[in-house]
C-alpha cells in the first residue's frame, strides 16, 4: 500500500512503528500521516539512498522491513528509544591531522568510546544490529596519544597490525572504531555492517581490515 501525507488508518500506524523501530522520532503512532511522519520518512529515505519524496511506496516499504532489525512480516518491537541527539560525553585531548584539540567522547560499550556524535550513531546502529540477531562488539575506539604510540611502535617492529603515525589516526579523533569480526569479511558482523553501516554514517575505509569502520556522517 502506498502512503503519503494525510493518509490515515492501520497501515499508517504500521509505517509509524517501523520508522520508530529504525530509530526515528515520529511521535505517537496514531494512524495519521502528518508532518512528523513525513519528516521521519524523508530522513529514512535519505539514509537508504531512496527517492526522498515522502511517499511510502514499494521500495520504501522493502527497506523499512529489512532495516537490519527483523525479517519482513515480523512484529515491530513494542518499544524503542530513538537517538535524538548525541550524548554530551567527556572532554578529552584528541588529535585531528596532527593537531591537538579537545573533543567530547561518549561510551559505545565494552569500555570503549567515540566522539559523541559518532557514539550516538554507533549505539543506534548497534541496537539495530542486535534486533537482527547480530552483535557489534567494539574492541577499539578513541585512543590516547600513549595508546597510539604503543600500537605504532608494535607495527614498526613487525609485531602488530597496520597503525597510523601518532597524531594522525582517526581513532585519536574519536571517529574510528574496530568491531570484532574475527578478522573475516565473512563474519556476521562485517556482512551486517557492509549492508547497513553507511546508513548510520560508518564506512570500512582500510583495505584488508574488515574490523575498521570510520564515522563520516
Amino acid at each position: 500500500m502506498t502512503l503519503r501525507i494525510n493518509s490515515r488508518g492501520s497501515q499508517v500506524v504500521k509505517l509509524q512503528k517501523e520508522l520508530k523501530a529504525a530509530g526515528l522520532a515520529v511521535g505517537k503512532a496514531d494512524g495519521i500521516f502528518g508532518a512528523n511522519t513525513l519528516k521521519a520518512l524523508k530522513t529514512f529515505q535519505a539514509r537508504h539512498h531512496l527517492a526522498v519524496d515522502g511517499v511510502a511506496g514499494p521500495n520504501t516499504w522493502r527497506a523499512l522491513l529489512n532495516d537490519g532489525k527483523k525479517p519482513a512480516g515480523a512484529a515491530a518491537p513494542k518499544k524503542t528509544t530513538p537517538v535524538a541527539s548525541a550524548p554530551r560525553g567527556s572532554l578529552v585531548s584528541g588529535y585531528v591531522n596532527g593537531v591537538a584539540k579537545k573533543i567530547r567522547v561518549a561510551s559505545i560499550g565494552n569500555g570503549k568510546a567515540l566522539r559523541s556524535d559518532a557514539a550516538a550513531k554507533f549505539n543506534q546502529m548497534k541496537a539495530a544490529a542486535r534486533r537482527a540477531g547480530v552483535t557489534l562488539t567494539p574492541v577499539s575506539g578513541f585512543r590516547t596519544m600513549a595508546q597510539q604510540r604503543s600500537l605504532y611502535a608494535a607495527y614498526r617492529a613487525g609485531r602488530g597490525n597496520l597503525a597510523a603515525r601518532p597524531g594522525y589516526s582517526n581513532h585519536q579523533g574519536g571517529r574510528s572504531v574496530d568491531v570484532s569480526t574475527n578478522g573475516s569479511y565473512s563474519s556476521a558482523a562485517y556482512k551486517w555492517l557492509a549492508r547497513h553501516g553507511r546508513a548510520y554514517g560508518f564506512v570500512n575505509d582500510v583495505r584488508g581490515e574488515p574490523w575498521h569502520w570510520t564515522f563520516r556522517g
